[in-house]
């Protein structure tokens, strides 16, 4: 799990509920969206908000990351292939991410989420149309 010391990106942040409860737990967080951090949540310390889009960003230019979290509002295959750019680069280890579908699920795209070795994807209490994508790599930060 995300604590002290962790540094976390949120991506899709806005309003910064995440944010929020990545900072409670002590993690240090790059709070990434399009749209405004609610300014309680921006001024938080070990918040640092960028007002830019999830998906012009590189692992190169956030370097190292202990944990990305996503709820980004996309089609799951940009969000896989977000994911995918991510594993690859080596930069982060533990993934917390909210695929969403915009009309029937996609059974086909659950399955390459959930074939990524390690993975798993759930559908949690508060989900609605929309599903939970976790690796987590990195037993010293869970």
């Amino acid at each position: 799990m995300p604590g002290p010391g962790s540094v976390t990106v949120d991506l899709g942040s806005s309003p910064g509920g995440w944010t929020w409860v990545l900072h409670e737990l002590g993690a240090d967080v790059i709070s990434i969206d399009k749209a405004p951090l609610a300014p309680a949540i921006a001024a938080l310390p070990r918040v640092d908000f960028r007002k830019q889009s999830a998906f012009a960003l590189t692992p190169a230019d956030l370097g190292p990351l202990d944990w990305l979290c996503s709820d980004v509002i996309c089609y799951p295959e940009r969000l896989l292939r977000l994911v995918k750019t991510w594993i690859d680069s080596g930069l982060c280890r533990n993934f917390i991410c909210t695929i969403k579908f915009q009309g029937p699920t996609d059974h086909e795209i659950t399955r390459e989420f959930a074939a990524i070795p390690g993975s798993r994807v759930v559908h949690l209490h508060h989900n609605k149309h929309e599903l939970t994508w976790m690796l987590i790599g990195d037993a010293k930060s869970s």
